[in-house]
């Protein structure tokens, strides 16, 4: 990324987000610029998916704001955002082409059939059911719907997260195309993933942020006699007071 051109996209202000007694965040704050790749990091419950759904405009904070491209989203600047949800809809017998048809004039993009299938490399497949593309195919489609309208965010949650390596390979080199141009938000738990495509980094434990900033700078931070040579996992178990002990990750009060 050219930080001479980085701009702020996202700004999270103390969000909050209960569930009756269940707080799944607490106090979130944080900047994202762009273009690039933000890769939100946390084990499973750490409250990423409740990030996305607030920032998509799909829930309300019992907290705190959000402000997209500087502005407070009202109304929500669904033209200039694109979302890859966690588990997308597969409408039975729809065919790849009229998927990309679906979404096409929903957006209203002349040719868009066109450019979905090619930019995710399914012009041989677009007779082909969505719910009989493998899982890499599955991927490719739902990332390239979610741009077809060419949007300056795009959210993901956990697009990868059930794909095996080769496929994680292809989705990822799709994933770091897009980001030349545009901002991208994505939830992982892979920290090796993260390492090979993001940019900037978000650690989310317990619905709380533990950092966040380039990954230059969080791997920097990391002291040396805790560093093993794996950049971003140091980094999250550094910042997150996570160690190893005996090839399992345990938190430092549990060490000490």
């Amino acid at each position: 990324m050219n930080e001479a051109q980085a701009q702020e996209i996202v700004r999270a202000v103390g969000l909050t987000k209960r569930f009756g007694e269940t707080v799944a965040l607490d106090d979130v704050s944080f900047v994202v610029e762009g273009p690039g790749l933000c890769a939100v990091l946390g084990p499973n419950g750490a409250g990423k998916t409740t990030l996305l759904d607030i920032l998509e405009g799909l829930a309300e904070p019992t907290r705190g704001a959000y402000r997209l491209f500087g502005k407070e989203p009202r109304p929500y600047p669904r033209k200039r955002v694109g979302v890859v949800m966690q588990k997308e809809a597969q409408i039975e017998r729809v065919t790849a082409r009229e998927y990309a048809e679906l979404f096409s004039s929903i957006y209203g993009v002349r040719g868009g059939p066109e450019r979905i299938l090619s930019r995710a490399r399914l012009e041989h497949r677009a007779a082909t059911a969505v719910t009989r593309l493998s899982g890499g195919e599955a991927a490719r489609l739902f990332i390239a719907t979610a741009v077809v309208h060419d949007p300056t965010l795009v959210f993901l949650d956990e697009p990868t997260a059930h794909l095996d390596p080769e496929n994680k390979r292809i989705v990822g080199e799709m994933l770091r195309e897009l980001a030349e141009e545009r901002t991208l938000l994505m939830t992982t738990h892979d920290l090796r993933e993260a390492d090979a495509l993001a940019d900037r980094l978000l650690f989310l434990v317990g619905g709380r942020v533990r950092a966040s900033g380039t990954k230059d700078e969080l791997v920097r931070a990391v002291p040396e006699a805790e560093r093993r040579g794996l950049g971003v996992e140091d980094a999250f178990f550094h910042f997150c007071a996570i160690e190893i002990r005996e090839g399992q990750a345990i938190g430092r009060e549990e060490a000490t």
